[in-house]
Parts: C-alpha cells; sequence; structure tokens
C-alpha cells in the first residue's frame, strides 16, 4: 500500500558488475516481449481485486489515482477511491460500470477499498480486508470483512446495467482485517499471507495521525460455500515475528520439481530495524513454510505483475518480475545495477529462477518496458495457453513459437523513479512469450502425452494424435496465435490410450494456429500451419 516511510532516507549506489547482457545467471529457456493495446479507452486503476471469466475481465475496488502522499491531506483521499464494479470485454476491449452507490455503505466501503487480498475459486472471488474510508464511522480503517462475488453473474448484471447487489454477500471476521496482504489457496486450504491492520490517515511521521499492526504471520484457514452462507473456521496461525513482518509484496503460485502446487512470497516492506525491503523469499506448502536465508533478492520487492513458467523436465521455477519498485535498478548505459535506498520505480523486467536443486539466480532480461510500470499491476494469464491448475505457465507444452502468454493490466505509471508524480496506468499491455532453445513436448508430469499433428502444414486436414494416462474428459480447440478461439473440435470423455481426433482444416485462410489439447491432468499446445 505504501512505499516507504521516510522519504528524507539517505541516498545510496552500490554498483554491481553483471555477465553478458546485465546478468546473474543465465538468461530462461524463454523470451518476453511486450505490445501496448492502442486506440482503446479503459479506466486507470490499480491495487484492485481480479477474476477472468472467459473473455470477460472483473475489476473491483483500487485506486484511480498515483501512488499515495505522505501527509494526511493526500494519504489516499476518499475521491480516488474506485467507486465502480469495472467489466472489460477483451474481445471489443469496451468496458462497462456500476456504480457501487446503489450498495448501503456498509456493503460498500469494503469493495472499494485498496488492497484488498482476495483468490477466485470456483464461480466466486473471495476478497478480504481492505483499507479504506469507512462512511459509518467516517474513519480510515482496514475493513474486518470477506465479500463474496459471483464472478459470472456480477459481469452479467454489470454489462446490462442490472442491479448487483443480488450477487454480493459479505461476513465479517476480524482475522480479515488485513490490507498488503495475499490470499491464496492450495488444495482445502486457504492462506491469509503477511500484510498489515491500518487505521488512520497515512503521514510521515506517524503520530498520532494512524495506527499500525503487522499480522507477522500466515493465517491458514477452511472456507465453505453453499451459495448462500459462508463459513470460515479451522483457523491455525504460523507465526514468524522478523520474517513474516512484510507487505506489499508479491505472492504467486509455483509448481515445485515434482509437481505438487505452492505459493512463494518475493520482497516486501518493511524490516524491522530499517525502511528497507526483506529479500528473503520464502516457500509455502501445505505442511508449512520455509524461508531461504541463503539468497537475497535483488529486483522487484514491491508488489508488481509476476510471471510465473514452470520447466516440468528440469523441474525449474520461474518468475518474470515486470517493472515495479526495487531496491536496485538496472541502467542500459552502465550495463550495471544501482542500489537506491529510496526504492526508485523501475522499468525492467527480470526473472528469478529456483533450480530443482534449491538454488536461486536472478537474471535482467534484455528487454524493458516503456516506462516506470508494473508497480501494483496484474498480471492476466491468457487461459488458452498451457498451463497448470493455479495458474503456472507450461513451459514444455507450448508451441515453438511466440505466443499470447497474457497482458499487464493496471498498476501505478511513474514519471521518476523517486519524488515525481505518478497516476493509474490506463494501458493494457499484450505480454508475449517465446520458447528459446528448448525441447518443447517432453513432460513427465502430463496426463496427455505422445501428441502429433499429420500432415502440418495442411491443406484439407490433420489428424492429432495423443494419448491419455486416464479416462477423463477432454479439451481441444483450434485458436489464433492471441489465444482468440477460431474452432470447437472436441469436449468429451475419452478412455485412456491412444486417440486420434480430426482437424478439418479446409475452410481456415492460411496461417498458424494453436490447437490446444486440455484435461485436469494436463494441457498441450501444437502449432498447426494451414497452407493454401
Amino acid at each position: 500500500m505504501n512505499k516507504f516511510k521516510k522519504i528524507s532516507s539517505l541516498f545510496l549506489i552500490v554498483f554491481m558488475s553483471l555477465k553478458a547482457f546485465s546478468q546473474y545467471g543465465q538468461l530462461p529457456p524463454f523470451s518476453i516481449s511486450l505490445e501496448a493495446i492502442t486506440g482503446i479507452n479503459i479506466p486507470g486503476v490499480h491495487s484492485f481485486a481480479f477474476a477472468q471469466s472467459g473473455d470477460k475481465w472483473l475489476i473491483i475496488g483500487g485506486r484511480t489515482n498515483g501512488l499515495h502522499g505522505v501527509n494526511s491531506n493526500d494519504g489516499f483521499p476518499a475521491e480516488f477511491k474506485n467507486d465502480n464494479v469495472i467489466v472489460i470485454d477483451t474481445t471489443t476491449w469496451a468496458y462497462y460500470t456500476a456504480g457501487l452507490n446503489q450498495l448501503p455503505w456498509n456493503i460498500a466501503d469494503p469493495m472499494r477499498s485498496t488492497n484488498m487480498e482476495y483468490v477466485r475459486d470456483g464461480d466466486y472471488l473471495y476478497m478480504a480486508g481492505g483499507f479504506g474510508f469507512d462512511s459509518v464511522a467516517s474513519i480510515y480503517v482496514t475493513f474486518p470483512k470477506l465479500t463474496a462475488v459471483h464472478i459470472d453473474n456480477m459481469i452479467n448484471a454489470v454489462i446490462n446495467a442490472q442491479p448487483v447487489a443480488p450477487f454480493i454477500r459479505q461476513v465479517s471476521d476480524t482475522n480479515l482485517a488485513v490490507c498488503g496482504g495475499d490470499l491464496g489457496k492450495i488444495g482445502n486450504d486457504y492462506y491469509l499471507c503477511f500484510g498489515h491492520n491500518f487505521g488512520g490517515r497515512y503521514s510521515d511521521p506517524p503520530t498520532p495521525l494512524f495506527t499500525q499492526q503487522y499480522t507477522d504471520r500466515i493465517k491458514k484457514f477452511n472456507l465453505t460455500d453453499d451459495g448462500t452462507t459462508i463459513t470460515l473456521n479451522n483457523y491455525t496461525y504460523l507465526v514468524d515475528t522478523n520474517n513474516f513482518h512484510r507487505r506489499d509484496l508479491n505472492v504467486g503460485p509455483i509448481v515445485q520439481p515434482g509437481g505438487s502446487f505452492a505459493l512463494e512470497a518475493y520482497g516486501g516492506v518493511f524490516k524491522k530495524t530499517q525502511n528497507l525491503p526483506f529479500r528473503e523469499p520464502i516457500t509455502i506448502t501445505s505442511s508449512g513454510t520455509a524461508v531461504n536465508m541463503a539468497y537475497q533478492q535483488v529486483m522487484s520487492h514491491y508488489t508488481c505483475a509476476n510471471i510465473p513458467v514452470f520447466d516440468s523436465l528440469s523441474g525449474s521455477m520461474y518468475s518474470t518480475f515486470l517493472g515495479g519498485i526495487s531496491l536496485y535498478d538496472y541502467s542500459t548505459v552502465t550495463s550495471l545495477v544501482a542500489m537506491d535506498t529510496l526504492v526508485p520505480f523501475i522499468n525492467d523486467i527480470t526473472t528469478m529462477t529456483t533450480h530443482s536443486s534449491g538454488a536461486v539466480e536472478e537474471t535482467v532480461l534484455p528487454v524493458q518496458l516503456p516506462g516506470l510500470l508494473g508497480s501494483n499491476a496484474k498480471f492476466v494469464l491468457n487461459e488458452n495457453i498451457a498451463h497448470y491448475a493455479n495458474e503456472v505457465i507450461h513451459i514444455r507444452n507450448l508451441p515453438n513459437t511466440k505466443v499470447l502468454a497474457g497482458y499487464m493490466l493496471g498498476g501505478i505509471r511513474a514519471q521518476q523513479g523517486n519524488f515525481g508524480t505518478s497516476a493509474a496506468n490506463d494501458t493494457i499491455y499484450r505480454i508475449y512469450i517465446t520458447p528459446n532453445n528448448i525441447a518443447i513436448g517432453i513432460d513427465e508430469l502430463s496426463g496427455i502425452q505422445n501428441t502429433s499433428l499429420f500432415p502440418n502444414p495442411s491443406s484439407q486436414s490433420s489428424t492429432l494424435m495423443f494419448s491419455l494416462k486416464n479416462t477423463e474428459n477432454v479439451k481441444i480447440s483450434l485458436c489464433d496465435l492471441t489465444g482468440k478461439e477460431i474452432m470447437m473440435i472436441a469436449d468429451e470423455e475419452m478412455q485412456k490410450g491412444n486417440r486420434q481426433v480430426l482437424i478439418n482444416t479446409s475452410k481456415l485462410p492460411a496461417g498458424v494456429y494453436l490447437c490446444n489439447i486440455g484435461s485436469l491432468s494436463g494441457k498441450k499446445v501444437l502449432k498447426v500451419v494451414v497452407s493454401r
């Protein structure tokens, strides 16, 4: 939520030499490129809650201005709260809004807040906590609320200008009075990670304008929801008053070398004894947590867009951070990174690699953002790309070509690294990924194996061949290179063993397409070339 408490801290620069093109380690087995979507009009917003359903995006809460000020009169002024539920149609890039003023204050205020923790689970978007103005009490608080929104019904209501209240339910729980943390799910358990309970107007120095209490913990709990009643129970607390004393960080999904899902925490502020970010990554699994005291994170210590990628053959996990706010900044002129204790906005794109051995390294990629972007932005996955159920991209199942990985949505656009003006970013960027020097299609973890297409290129038809480890429902579709579905080929239960499916390409224009084969146990993407 906040950048740094004392902007009067001394400025320190320490230069570090990097190998090759500004690398700490080897480049990952993929490259990243960006493309601004022009000619559209989308509201600028950051620090929001988000869900997607098909080609529609749902945005709730957040801020419509830039970085908060550090005086009581400009620290999160109420007029810049996002007072609308926003829906974006990605097929046309039209957007629709529904004002939260149609709701009672006690329901609307938590939904107007910033830095809620949120997670999608099935049909619902669950949003916890968040900081904002309590219109009933006329004070700034961290809300002790959980709000459940039925995603598809809310999207339809907003688009059709219908009341949104029927699709919102809310419960109170003081455990959820948290902002600036993160909410994730592993198996059947929810994890409310880190954050703080903040009340009053932000200022420097704080006394007597605000109160603040870090949670210093991860709150693990269960949530049951029958569509009418939400029950929160079985709370357990993983406490570490030193390493968990952080907020405003990245917590993202990862896949571990054996294929199990976990969460990884990166960066965050503030250390107890210094106004500096944390640099020790934390792995969160169903069996506990592990703080990596052997590695010091170099770049992107503040919440930003994060692209997760896993290599099922090598067991390496790649987390690529798009800009944000960082203790170190890279210079293309000197090919050096410099430490700046004011922790500036940056335009660097960096990848943190965790190898199957546990060794960690970071790499500055040879591409930068077109501005000081990324902070409090959201990476939105292209759901047609090969990915695991926790939305980690499956690099071995990508086609050997440039494909749309997803989008960077919202966030803060700054004019200078330190002290300049900033605004909510209103430009959406397509994010492309291209596998490099990697054998595609080798995947020991997937339930879909031995995929091939013949002939390819084709003019009339191709036969898709693959094998299934288990009997399960399989969906096969043809998409263009942006991920837009062109043709549904199959969506049915298939028996385990070898399978063949005919793909009719006779009516398709010449070009390159992507054949998506998906099931609960895996997903494959093959490149299809149609020639005339």
